[in-house]
């Protein structure tokens, strides 16, 4: 039984990936600090559906606490590690791009030196789409230069990719970078469009349009860029990016004609501006995903958008 250390595992991604992991009979220990960018009873709930399973384990840790991180590794010496753990809020962080620099970048290099001194088979380390910034050389190809991130969250993204390529050329650790592209369902994180609008809908409030509504998201249902990931993990490849999208992006209009076809309402709507760290359009050229891991996204947006309403429904109304 291998062990896979995931961090972050108590968010949207990192506790579908560890009931995942489970189900395929892997020894899990997850890694996260409850910190409060929401609500953290909402990541207790996240990861309770684990805590039954005698091959899970919770750390409650905080990745920048070095000290700490490597005991954890000294003992529990896994195999693969994911590290997701990261604050992700486009917004948020241009108002205070501190915790962000902190925990994405100082977090992730302790992961990194962690990782060097242990005997590890492979590594997956979760970039994001926002590296991209406004790259209007559509669909996005991991060879982009990736250089102008409008948001310091995809600027911190963007420098850990570039550690990771540092640490594989000196030390010879396998890192594949993942770009994840708008993930969205079960267990999604509150300050999300999806479940933003899934849950107002629901309940017969008006849902909040920015932009006009023109804006577009590659939106990937959770289960396929957990797909992704154990596919990524189970295959040693050196240094990759690899984007994980859908390769199909819909305006914010178009995914409300989603919602209200799924629900059999008719929305009520407010208008708002665009932030400024908004990109005007997120699209993953898929290709690599498909050649080196066998990949491509099989849950149409229309079946997850249901499998997110009914968890909602179940779950946080």
């Amino acid at each position: 039984m291998k062990t896979v250390l995931i961090t972050g595992a108590a968010g949207f991604v990192g506790s579908n990936l560890s009931l995942a992991l489970l189900e395929e009979g892997y020894r899990v220990v997850g890694v996260d600090n409850f910190d409060d960018t929401y609500d953290p009873r909402f990541k207790e709930e996240n990861i309770a559906q684990c805590l039954s399973n005698p091959n899970f384990e919770l750390v409650r840790l905080n990745i920048c606490n070095r000290a700490a991180l490597q005991e954890l590794f000294e003992r529990v010496q896994p195999q693969l590690v994911a590290h997701l753990a990261a604050k992700a809020d486009t917004r948020a962080a241009v108002e205070d791009p501190y915790p962000y620099v902190e925990n994405n970048i100082l977090g992730t290099l302790n992961i990194f030196e962690t990782v060097r001194h242990t005997p590890l088979e492979n590594m997956v380390f979760v970039s994001s789409s926002s590296v991209y910034g406004n790259d209007t050389k559509v669909p996005w190809k991991e060879d982009a230069a990736a250089n102008h991130p409008i948001s310091p969250y995809g600027a911190t993204k963007r420098a850990a990719e570039l550690f990771a390529y540092s640490y594989h050329h000196n030390f010879g650790m396998s890192i594949t970078c993942l770009r994840y592209f708008n993930a969205y369902g079960e267990y999604n994180r509150p300050n999300m469009v999806p479940y933003l609008w899934a849950r107002a809908l629901l309940r017969g409030e008006e849902v909040e349009l920015s932009g006009a509504g023109t804006r577009k998201r590659d939106y990937t249902y959770v289960g396929d860029t957990v797909r992704a990931t154990i596919a990524a993990l189970k295959k040693p490849l050196g240094y990759e990016i690899i984007n994980i999208g859908n390769n199909h992006p819909l305006s914010l209009l178009e995914l409300l004609g989603v919602f209200e076809k799924v629900l059999g309402v008719t929305a009520r709507v407010k208008e708002r501006p665009s932030h400024p760290a908004s990109v005007e359009e997120t699209y993953a050229d898929i290709s690599k995903a498909q050649k080196l891991l066998g990949w491509k996204p099989e849950v149409p947006i229309e079946e997850g958008i249901k499998r997110l309403v009914t968890w909602v429904r179940a779950n946080r109304l």
